[in-house]
């Protein structure tokens, strides 16, 4: 990251923001509000135009984006949400045909209520038709599909339907086997404009997709998947013109669509990181976020929400000056009248999803030793999920019915903060912690443990709440108790509380982005400079010699200028690009010492099964930026005497098929 000194005005970059996720879902979490909060803020704020970009195809799709925009969740003066099959695929097409039910849903639905469905299949089949059957939505109203079937009772086709009546998907089903085989889309103009293709595999006992069929406005297009079919609309939007764009995913599972489409001159790819990234160490890199660390050397920029998840990105990736912190905002005017609301004393408020990352059992235990010190202790929670049982059960166990109360959801939850005298926050691990800052703005103290991420970020332990060593139940009860019994410690918590709030306002929030934005064009500009002076040659490996006291790498440095300030040599993780190796060198003698105990992160290694490490010249300026030029070692002849052991590990270099240096990683447990 570069510490360069910024000053843009607040003004975010004139471009195209897309900010992506997969669906538009019904009952959406911290993510999607985070990202239609972005998305109405730098409209409302900035005047800039946005796009909530989704993929999943979703009969209610419509619906639901009437519903942001009725609701006030997103500006439709300034925010798009639209859809790959909604705003893509169904209007960019000629359509193959247009479909014809043989009978109308409304048909259907009027001689059902009037009983007579035999008579009018008769009249629209002959005597010898077949029947159907009707299923509808949980709501009893509506009907989802119509099934045709044959004498057999067999189903041969099946009309899906939205909740509004309207026809999307008819599927057509191989008799001899039981089993689908094509699918058609329906638009609004009632034409077939894709079609999903399947097959059955003898072999697997089981239908298998095969392709996509779209018929576009010129010619007919097959997709071996949906992948290649979101990668090809990313590329359709990209192209559209010149204007420079930014493609930010949100959400995790989109990455592996996103980051691999090929990069336009205007065009900005980015990610946006909202949850905790590691597995079960800080060096282990959880699944899902293995495509963003693979993908790192070709992102623009990486946000991040707290500086202490940088810092672990880090960890991992090396520095990176890519990386920028844009934390989250609170969506509403300050206001100190808050601190004027009479708090109710013993009395605790936890507002959060009833999800088992939020671990809120410990709450529970912990408020089982408030209420032996408080006897009228009181702990409500607000919220919904899949852990309602659980905690029921737990408030049970601990004979808790008179003082902890599970409320379902609020309206109001600055008036829930605003009267509680704290808020405890018992979770696994966050991106950010909405709640408590939310809890802050109110001027409500936070009790918290010290998980990743948000709750340092927030909570300044003996300042605006307490900071508790995570798990320790015996702690986090004495810190309520010791803050419900000390009025004076909670008027000063309440005050600080306020003034942390401060720190999350809107207009702090649109200055971190511009700053951010602002970086990420200029560290763009100074990367391609960077890779011209440093040209595209690979650097040649010139001996490899290897003793007792480590190996010594002489590399052929091309492309080195004054503004060159340092010089590493990296060992890379091949799958998922984590930084293993990084020694240093004198330039004049461009040679470089690997000392196995000392250079090579075993840790690393361990966390990831690392099995090969790919190797570069890593060339870095006085302001941080950053070039990557792969090492070459076509000329050089490696052996048996040239491997190594380190850590119960054998490391055999090698030259790949394309003359790139490389060192293979074998356990020695697994050595045959």
């Amino acid at each position: 990251m570069s510490n360069q000194p910024i000053n843009y005005n607040n003004e975010l970059p004139d471009m195209m923001y897309y900010f992506i996720s997969g669906g538009l879902p019904d009952n959406y979490g911290g993510l999607t509000k985070s990202l239609l909060l972005r998305s109405k803020l730098f409209g409302e704020e900035s005047q800039k135009n946005t796009a909530f970009l989704t993929f999943r195809y979703d009969l209610e799709f419509a619906r639901k984006k009437n519903d942001l925009f009725e609701k006030g969740k997103a500006d439709s003066e300034y925010t798009q949400v639209i859809n790959l099959f909604d705003d893509f695929l169904s209007k960019k097409t000629k359509g193959k045909r247009a479909y014809s039910e043989k009978i109308k849903l409304d048909e259907i639905k009027r001689h059902v209520s009037k009983g007579k469905v035999s008579k009018a299949i008769s009249k629209l089949f002959g005597k010898s038709a077949n029947e159907y059957v009707l299923t509808y939505y949980s709501d009893g109203a509506a009907v989802r599909y119509v099934d045709y079937l044959n004498d057999e009772k067999q189903v041969t086709k099946r009309e899906e339907y939205n909740k509004a009546g309207i026809l999307a998907i008819v599927s057509y089903y191989d008799t001899k086997i039981n089993q689908i085989y094509l699918q058609e889309y329906i638009n609004t103009e009632n034409k077939v404009y894709l079609e999903k293709h399947y097959m059955w595999n003898s072999q697997s006992k089981e239908v298998q997709f095969t392709h996509f069929t779209w018929y576009t406005e010129e010619d007919t297009m097959t997709f071996k998947d949906e992948s290649e079919m979101r990668r090809y609309w990313i590329e359709s939007l990209q192209n559209e013109n010149d204007q420079p764009k930014l493609f930010l995913v949100d959400s995790r599972p989109q990455d592996k669509h996103v980051f691999k489409v090929k990069k336009a001159p205007s065009s900005y790819y980015a990610a946006i990181i909202h949850n905790k990234h590691y597995g079960d160490n800080k060096y282990q890199i959880k699944g899902r976020y293995k495509e963003v660390f693979s993908q790192m050397n070709n992102l623009d920029a990486v946000f991040f929400i707290t500086e202490e998840q940088i810092e672990d990105f880090t960890l991992i990736s090396g520095e990176r000056e890519t990386f920028f912190f844009t934390p989250h905002t609170i969506n509403k005017p300050l206001d100190e009248e808050v601190l004027n609301v009479p708090s109710e004393k013993n009395k605790a408020v936890i507002i959060s999803r009833l999800a088992a990352m939020k671990n809120l059992t410990h709450a529970v235990k912990a408020f089982r030793l408030v209420v032996n010190e408080i006897p009228d202790a009181r702990l409500e929670i607000f919220g919904s999920g899949e852990d309602l049982e659980k905690i029921k059960n737990e408030i049970k166990a601990q004979n808790l019915q008179a003082n902890v109360f599970l409320k379902g959801y609020t309206n109001n939850p600055d008036y829930e903060f605003q009267k509680a005298w704290l808020t405890i926050s018992t979770s696994h691990f966050e991106g950010f912690g909405l709640s408590n800052m939310e809890a802050l703005s109110n001027g409500c103290p936070v009790v918290t443990y010290d998980y990743d991420y948000g709750a340092r970020s927030l909570v300044e332990d003996g300042v605006n709440g307490y900071v508790i060593e995570q798990y320790n139940i015996e702690k986090l009860a004495e810190a309520i108790i010791s803050l419900m019994k000390d009025e004076s410690t909670h008027s000063k918590f309440s005050q600080q509380a306020f003034k942390m709030a401060e720190k999350y306002s809107k207009p702090n929030y649109i200055k971190n982005w511009s700053k951010a934005l602002s970086r990420m064009i200029e560290v763009r500009k100074e990367k391609e400079q960077l890779a011209k002076r440093v040209g595209s040659k690979e650097q040649p490996i010139t001996s490899f010699k290897k003793d007792d006291s480590g190996i010594a790498i002489s590399v052929l440095l091309s492309g080195q200028d004054e503004t060159i300030q340092k010089i590493n040599l990296l060992g890379i993780d091949r799958k998922n690009k984590a930084e293993i190796i990084s020694v240093s060198s004198d330039q004049m003698t461009q040679q470089f010492i690997v000392r196995p105990e000392k250079d090579i992160k075993m840790e690393k290694i361990e966390a990831n099964q690392t099995s090969v490490l790919d190797f570069y010249i890593q060339f870095i300026t006085a302001d941080h930026i950053q070039n990557l030029r792969r090492i070459s070692s076509s000329e050089v002849k490696f052996g048996e005497k040239d491997q190594f052991e380190n850590n119960c590990y054998v490391f055999e270099p090698y030259t790949t098929v394309k003359g790139n240096f490389s060192i293979k990683l074998t356990k020695k447990d697994h050595i045959d």
